[in-house]
């Protein structure tokens, strides 16, 4: 019966949530996977087109117009948590081996960043950008993020620790960064989403644990449009949230009726230009938008 009453609940709040979107989300195409595929990942292009990686085969799968044209396999791709995009090449959280490698165009192993000796823990990389000659990585198991030199590959400054306080983490998960090269990370168990600067500064909490708006149950992917407005995805109720350049509450992703779109289990999000990517990892599928409104 409780279980019945949150449910109820939980519909009910996100129902309520505040209609004063600005931002609307028309659908280009769905990628479906098989059934034993598990969506890791997504790489969306400047013309809409996606690259899909499945972390259990090991594939990386180009998309047109939600139709196959490539297809990469690569034994050691195989139960990663993210491939992401810089330029010609992918950073690859390889979750096996406990590293963050760098890989050519064509998926192959050509740099690895590991944990120098004397910082404690076992890598476990699930997520990665590039900013100002650095790579900034979420490690998620070490409730940390670290900031190593992209030529050098020293690690120069890491933060974090377990905790709900300022610049610790409870289970980070993503990571995004906006114009002024703010960070975003996004804490799975936290429930909120932290701000800090690229020096790692603190800046500012969004959200808070609930199923109102602006709060959240277990945020995870994070994207930026326009190098402004932050999305958060929450892998629990399934909707995508929006916020302004402040941190405030803008709204919640609906299409172009005014429908708020849903997902089984949000994971990564990426968004280039107008076009958002969305894996649903439970649903394993991969779902591309076009945005429209917003700055």
């Amino acid at each position: 019966m409780k279980i019945k009453i949150f449910a109820v609940i939980l519909l009910f709040s996100i129902a309520a949530i505040s209609d004063a979107a600005q931002v609307t989300a028309s659908l280009l195409y769905k990628v479906q996977l098989k059934d034993n595929a598990a969506p890791g990942d997504v790489v969306v292009e400047s013309d809409a087109s996606t690259g899909v990686y499945d972390a259990f085969g090991g594939t990386y799968t180009v998309y047109r117009n939600g139709r196959a044209v490539k297809s990469v396999q690569k034994s050691f791709l195989k139960g990663g948590n993210c491939l992401v995009k810089n330029g010609n090449y992918f950073l690859y959280c390889n979750s096996t081996e406990n590293s963050l490698d760098m890989l050519t165009a064509g998926l192959d192993k050509f740099s690895t960043f590991g944990l120098p000796a004397g910082i404690k823990g076992k890598y476990d990389p699930t997520d990665a950008l590039v900013s100002g000659g650095y790579v900034y990585t979420v490690d998620n198991d070490n409730h940390r993020v670290l900031k190593t030199h992209l030529g050098t590959k020293a690690v120069e400054q890491t933060v974090g620790g377990f905790g709900n306080g300022k610049l610790e983490f409870w289970y980070p998960f993503a990571l995004a960064t906006d114009k002024r090269g703010v960070l975003y990370v996004s804490e799975a168990l936290g429930t909120r989403v932290q701000k800090i600067t690229k020096d790692f500064k603190f800046y500012e909490n969004i959200g808070k644990w609930g199923i109102g708006a602006g709060e959240f149950y277990r945020p995870t992917g994070v994207a930026v449009l326009g190098g402004t407005t932050l999305f958060v995805g929450d892998g629990f109720t399934g909707v995508i949230q929006y916020f302004d350049e402040d941190g405030k509450f803008a709204g919640v992703l609906k299409d172009k009726n005014g429908r708020k779109l849903k997902f089984d289990s949000i994971t990564h999000m990426r968004i280039n230009g107008r076009y958002l990517a969305v894996v649903d990892a439970f649903a394993k599928s991969v779902t591309v938008y076009e945005l429209r409104g917003g700055k």
